[in-house]
């Protein structure tokens, strides 16, 4: 995978440092919030979903951007006039976006999962901030009009909730980055937990996976831990089928 770790013991990602990384992030959605206040609000239009901004972050600075002491890097933002009206309807206020991710440092999760990407996440637990793969982030920008479309007609979505979708250039290489809301805060404790994909082909929890004291189990595990599934009451269970039926559309 793309995440490794250098002579000093820090975590690196396409052989960026983690705390560059960080810093980077927080550089650039600084600058893309701030310069997107300043475009009046309106309707989002269908060429918004395509548009890609970008900016040069010298280390030096520049008459746009603030001097830093990481390697020169260049920050991307995806669609971000369709984004900034996904953050409204979920009730993101732009100060508040801006202060959870950029006023205090970046967290770093240590468990990455099976996919080898990087996870921040913000010093308040509001948001969750991962590293994808190009093909990951071709395929959201493919999906945001019909997510946009999903949001607006099914307010009950269980989909993920988007906020943001960057890409850091340094060294060469891309690094991109999705913005979610973080949907288990570090403070509360799980006494088990399961990471469900609807399939059952290799979705059984490793040996070495179950050895850990808080395992993540897998379908295979449900199907046999809960056989009976699990109990919600008549209405529950209706919203919640006609919530999955409705999402499945986008």
């Amino acid at each position: 995978g793309h995440r490794g770790v250098d002579s000093t013991g820090e975590t690196t990602y396409k052989k960026t440092t983690s705390s560059a990384l960080k810093g980077a992030i927080q550089l650039g959605i600084t600058h893309t919030v701030g310069s997107l206040s300043t475009k009046p609000e309106r309707d989002v239009l269908m060429q918004d979903f395509y548009v890609v901004e970008s900016i040069f972050f010298p280390s030096e600075g520049s008459n746009l951007t603030p001097a830093h002491h990481y390697n020169d890097f260049r920050f991307k933002t995806y669609a971000p006039v369709a984004f900034r009206y996904f953050r409204e309807l979920f009730g993101i206020r732009p100060d508040d976006y801006l202060y959870s991710l950029c006023n205090d440092p970046l967290i770093e999760l240590s468990n990455s999962g099976a996919s080898g990407s990087l996870f921040y996440v913000s010093s308040d637990d509001e948001f969750i901030i991962k590293t994808v793969q190009h093909k990951e982030a071709e395929f959201l920008q493919k999906l945001l009009p019909g997510y946009y479309m999903n949001l607006n007609q099914n307010p009950r979505t269980l989909l993920p909730k988007f906020y943001g979708l960057y890409c850091v250039q340094a060294a060469g290489k891309n690094i991109r980055i999705v913005v979610m809301n973080n949907l288990v805060p570090r403070s509360v404790r799980m006494h088990l937990k399961y990471d469900l994909k609807g399939s059952t082909y290799k979705r059984r929890a490793s040996p070495k996976e179950r050895d850990k004291a808080f395992p993540t189990f897998k379908d295979l595990d449900f199907l046999q831990d809960l056989p009976d599934g699990l109990f919600l009451d008549p209405d529950m269970h209706s919203a919640l089928c006609k919530t999955l039926q409705r999402d499945c559309l986008v």
